[in-house]
């Protein structure tokens, strides 16, 4: 890869940033005129050039890089036919985004590659009872998880409430698209797709509800398993909902359920309920793997003591019970007349968090 640009300081700020990134599989060489370029031409053949808007085209038309990038100073300025612009002033996360876009556009996923991970864990977000911040908790949960390593964070709601600036960005729906198409590269295409916040990679959701209804059991199930062996992430997180088909068999495969409530009565009568359909369905084991976390002190604090512990609880710790006992379903049918402990007392776990620093840099 060959950046070009008269900007001394932009270029060399571009090269060490985008040389950071993991999945660029490419020497990279830096030139601040476009002389020094064809220079350096002459004796390895570029696969990528990036050069500025300011060296003329009748310049940049003479290089023989495989693929050209110019980089503008205003979105949707023209270039030439063979060249793609890339607007200049935004995070290099999104400047590298189209780059690997374009590139895997072309078939040429060589040039690239994905970081790997060992451990991942898949960790769902579920709760039968709404409006009482599931969501939110799903973001912290992500943000803190972030501090040790790579996450991805899903929005599998009906209504996921898209924010504008997210309008226009790729969804949830195109990798669905590509796991359906293409599967030896869906790494590379989640790093191409997601973009950054709140010290977490985001995939904006699906944005029509019947969309999301239409995807099938098992393309769930095959979507998952790949972002987890071809994927660059530690920690998946997914943010569900019950329009979500096969959503029992996507709990059974995630390594950790966090089951938000609020002990409100109307709220426990629909908890007692999930819990007999549960069982009459067949996934009382199912249940017993539920973390329950009360939803008070605001989401960060309870995403803080949801990581705090190795358990927070399964349905609660039976009053009574050895510490550290996971309470069965029946063992806990009375859990709303108060004899469940959700203290946190009892044996404590520490859990064991792989360490990788989030080097993603915005400008």
């Amino acid at each position: 890869m060959i950046i070009c640009g008269e900007e001394e300081l932009y270029v060399l700020r571009l090269a060490d940033m985008i040389a950071e990134r993991g999945e660029l599989d490419l020497q990279i060489q830096v030139c601040t005129s476009f002389e020094q370029a064809e220079a350096l031409e002459e004796i390895h053949c570029a696969e990528i050039m990036i050069i500025g808007e300011e060296i003329p085209y009748e310049k940049r038309k003479e290089s023989r890089a495989a693929k050209r990038f110019v980089l503008v100073g205003q979105e949707g300025r023209e270039v030439g036919e063979e060249e793609t612009s890339v607007y200049k002033y935004q995070s290099v996360s999104r400047i590298f985004s189209r780059i690997m876009e374009v590139c895997l556009d072309m078939d040429k996923a060589g040039m690239f590659q994905v970081p790997h991970r060992t451990g991942q864990s898949l960790i769902a977000v579920y709760s039968p009872i709404h409006r009482i911040g599931k969501t939110a908790f799903a973001r912290k949960l992500g943000r803190e998880l972030g501090k040790k390593g790579p996450v991805l964070y899903l929005n599998m709601q009906e209504y996921p409430g898209t924010a504008e600036e997210d309008r226009d960005r790729p969804t949830l729906a195109d990798l669905i698209y590509y796991s359906r198409q293409e599967r030896n590269h869906l790494g590379l295409r989640i790093s191409s797709m997601v973009y950054q916040r709140e010290g977490m990679d985001i995939l904006a959701p699906i944005p029509v509800s019947q969309d999301l209804k239409e995807v099938e059991e098992g393309e769930w199930g095959i979507l998952l398993s790949q972002i987890l062996q071809k994927g660059p992430y530690q920690y998946i997180i997914l943010d569900l909902s019950e329009s979500v088909h096969g959503l029992w068999e996507i709990l059974k495969m995630s390594d950790t359920w966090y089951l938000p409530f609020i002990q409100e009565e109307a709220e426990e009568r629909k908890m007692d309920q999930f819990f007999e359909t549960l069982d009459k369905l067949g996934y009382s084991a199912l249940a017993g793997r539920a973390r329950m976390v009360e939803m008070r002190g605001g989401a960060e604090g309870c995403a803080k003591r949801a990581l705090q512990y190795d358990k927070v609880s399964t349905h609660g710790k039976a009053s009574g019970a050895d510490h550290g006992e996971d309470g069965s379903v029946e063992r806990n049918r009375g859990w709303r007349t108060g004899r469940i402990d959700l203290s946190g007392a009892g044996r404590v776990h520490k859990r064991p968090l792989s360490s990788f620093e989030d080097k993603d840099g915005v400008w």
